[in-house]
Formats: C-alpha cells, sequence, structure tokens
C-alpha cells in the first residue's frame, strides 16, 4: 500500500513507508482527510497488515522544503522522455532502452547534463555508437532540455496510482468554483515531461 504524505498546505513531499506511517500516527504529527480512511487504517494496523489501496495523509503542520534540483540521472531521463527512444520513436521497457549521449564524451560532450542526453533504443544507440547523429543520419526526436518541473511533479510521474489518487483528492477539496473547467485539466498541469502543452 503506497502511503501519500502532504504538507499541510497539500503539496505532494514524498512516498513514505508503511512503517513510517505508523510512526507518524504515533507521533500524531499527520491527519486522514476522511475519518473512514482513518478507521481502516487504524483496523488493518491491528492486524498487522495494510491493505492495496493508496492512503493519503497530510501533515498537520507546514514544512518548509528547499527547492530540490533535479538531477540528470537515468530515472529521471526516462520519465522526461516518456520511455521512449528519441531516435526511432520506440517505447520500451526501461530495461530496452539506454541513455545516449547526444555528443559522445571521447568527443567533448558533457557526460551528466539534461541537454546532452536522451533515452535511446539499443538498436539506435549502437547505430550511433561514437557519432555526432547527424554523422549516421540520425536525428532527434526533439531537442533535449532540462527537467523545469517541481519534484512533486516527478514524484506523480514515478507513482501513478499516487499520481490518481492525489488528483482525486483535489478535486474532492477543492471547491467547485475554484475547479479546472474540465476534469482533463488537472492532468494537463502533470502531463508527461517534455510535451508540450
Amino acid at each position: 500500500m503506497p502511503v501519500l504524505l502532504l504538507n499541510a498546505s497539500m503539496q505532494p513531499l514524498n512516498v513514505i513507508s508503511r512503517r513510517r506511517l505508523v510512526v507518524l500516527l504515533t507521533k500524531e504529527r499527520v491527519a486522514f482527510f476522511d475519518d473512514s480512511d482513518r478507521a481502516l487504517v487504524e483496523l488493518e494496523l491491528e492486524h498487522r497488515r495494510l491493505g492495496e489501496g493508496v492512503i493519503v495523509v497530510r501533515l498537520l503542520r507546514n514544512v518548509v522544503i528547499p527547492r530540490r534540483m533535479i538531477r540528470a540521472n537515468r530515472r529521471n531521463l526516462l520519465l522526461r522522455d516518456a520511455h521512449t527512444c528519441q531516435y526511432c520513436g520506440l517505447r520500451a521497457a526501461p530495461g530496452e532502452l539506454t541513455i545516449d549521449h547526444v555528443v559522445p564524451v571521447s568527443r567533448g560532450g558533457s557526460p551528466n547534463t539534461w541537454e546532452n542526453q536522451v533515452v535511446a533504443c539499443k538498436r539506435c544507440n549502437g547505430r550511433k555508437a561514437n557519432h555526432l547523429p547527424e554523422e549516421v543520419h540520425l536525428r532527434l526526436a526533439r531537442a533535449p532540455r532540462p527537467v523545469v518541473q517541481e519534484y512533486a511533479h516527478l514524484l506523480l510521474l514515478r507513482h501513478p496510482e499516487v499520481r490518481s489518487a492525489y488528483e482525486e483528492l483535489i478535486r474532492s477539496v477543492v471547491p467547485p468554483h475554484l475547479q479546472a473547467p474540465s476534469p482533463g485539466a488537472v492532468s494537463v498541469r502533470l502531463q508527461p515531461l517534455g510535451q508540450n502543452s
């Protein structure tokens, strides 16, 4: 059972373990949004098991979170490029994809920047090898850009089941006159990285 921890301001902070949830409940630092959720979790804790659903809790006090730099690591690059080869467009499982340096490091390319790394299938990465894309007649689907979204955005992309629960919660607690005009508006703000809205 994933547990989404929100700040008192409703900002997603992290997905925490069940053990951490128990600690926060014991110290009375978190609250449930619904009494039925609280009763369900308490019942499950009595039986020393937690169900499969997503639980959303919020801190009782707002904590100031320093702005986190989003690193250009494999996991974040896969999210940015939506698990899609940036040369041929193949969408595949993470194990079938590699990270390619657009300008090879041996030819002066930066090894760890957002702008010089893209997701590539094994076939295209092998074809490109130590060349520039144009030298082997490959074109990028789009220019690689740094991710500028907040950490919370990536957190929700990493955990789609948590994202659905969070969007449902927002729809239930935000007054109707403040909600976006269409039900898809929340998901537009949370679209996969690298897509233009």
